[in-house]
């Protein structure tokens, strides 16, 4: 698409946002091209509009932060078209304009301590409260969903450049818990399943709530929040032994990933997708590149990647490139396209789980409960051989 292609974001109503959530949750829109469109312009504008209030929240983080935890990571991104797609086709009575997370900023913090220093910071701020009241608070963390995701997420108002309020979704995990999260939605998109969409094979489905449930006893052992790693694997396998529903539960996940597809066990897949979203993230982080946008495209079926870099004074001619992707990607599921903020880049990895998935930390962890299994299949051997000969 040429520049000449290009023109200049138009503005729209509320009504008109809201029919285009209607159209957007509608199957059919990808067949009409006037439709699809005039409904991708007005995503453009609308998505467009809480830019400015993301980097104020952005701000906000920014005061405080890193005095909490100096390792903390934090990424902001505009919600992708066919995620607001899923999401709208979910929730029948979801509406665009009503939509809590176009503009998403997710912090990656080292512990749970950490997690909660953060967000009692944040919440002693007006912007997350309606008349007294949490605009939206979900602690996924101590009550996690169906499918195992561990989360705090919180609401709040910005105001963005035209002084109209704009809600971003601020999204608090700990590593351990955003490890999980990257590995299931890299799963998704290297498989075609939607795990997230909490559907999919079961057999994924109980290995990832598993994990999940494995990985939040590892993250409460002290050894863990010392970052001891000698005291944390004692501590762990010292808890794995002494619960048979634990050991079955370790068993479980260990079988899963010694399966077979074709040729391959699913952990050597599991490796495989790292390596790629490795190999991905090497190869942008090696940019040379100031302060901008990335408009990336990815085909998960050769594991390609093509970008383009746009100076921040070209936002927009970005936005719209991205809008004319989308529609053109939008009846090719292995073909994905997102637009991203040089401010996460060198850091692609570890903020958007979609693409750049650094699943290692993940795999690294799963080897814990392998060598818990590993331990007492050697203590049911050595009772075998112990034990007298009746």
């Amino acid at each position: 698409m040429s520049k000449n292609q290009l023109c200049t974001i138009m503005t729209f109503s509320k009504k008109d946002v809201i029919r285009a959530g209607v159209s957007l949750a509608s199957d059919e829109l990808v067949h009409d091209d006037d439709s699809f469109q005039k409904t991708m312009d007005i995503l453009t504008y609308w998505r467009d509009s809480h830019i400015q209030s993301l980097n104020n929240a952005h701000k906000l983080l920014n005061t405080f932060i890193h005095k909490v935890d100096k390792n903390v990571f934090v990424a902001k991104r505009l919600k992708r078209f066919d995620s607001i797609k899923k999401k709208l086709q979910r929730f029948e009575q979801m509406q665009l304009k009503n939509m809590q997370d176009i503009g998403g900023i997710r912090v990656v913090a080292t512990t749970l301590e950490h997690v909660d220093s953060i967000f009692k910071i944040l919440a002693q701020e007006s912007c997350f409260y309606n008349n007294g009241q949490f605009i939206k608070f979900d602690n996924y963390i101590d009550q996690p969903k169906d499918d195992g995701y561990r989360c705090l997420h919180i609401v709040g108002r910005f105001n963005n450049n035209d002084g109209d309020e704009r809600k971003i979704e601020f999204q608090l995990r700990t590593k351990l818990q955003h490890s999980w999260a990257t590995s299931l939605e890299i799963v998704d998109i290297f498989t075609g399943q939607n795990l997230k969409g909490n559907s999919g094979f079961l057999n994924y489905q109980t290995f990832f709530k598993s994990v999940s449930e494995q990985f939040q006893v590892m993250e409460n052992l002290q050894g863990f929040k010392d970052d001891d790693k000698e005291a944390f694997l004692k501590q762990y396998l010292n808890g794995v032994v002494s619960s048979p529903a634990v050991i079955k539960q370790c068993y479980m996940i260990t079988e899963f990933l010694n399966r077979k597809i074709g040729t391959n066990s699913i952990e050597n897949q599991l490796k495989y997708y790292c390596e790629t979203a490795k190999k991905i993230n090497i190869d942008l982080s090696s940019g040379a590149y100031s302060d901008g946008y990335v408009l990336i495209q990815l085909d998960t079926s050769t594991q390609k990647i093509s970008y383009e870099f746009f100076p921040k004074a070209r936002h927009s001619e970005a936005s719209l490139k991205y809008s004319y992707y989308e529609k053109l990607f939008s009846k090719e599921e292995k073909l994905i396209v997102t637009l991203l903020s040089t401010d996460a880049v060198g850091g692609l990895k570890q903020a958007y789980p979609n693409y750049f998935a650094d699943s290692e930390f993940f795999l690294a962890h799963i080897q814990y409960i392998k060598m818990a299994v590993l331990i007492i299949d050697i203590q049911k051997k050595l009772e075998r051989v112990q034990s007298p000969i009746n």
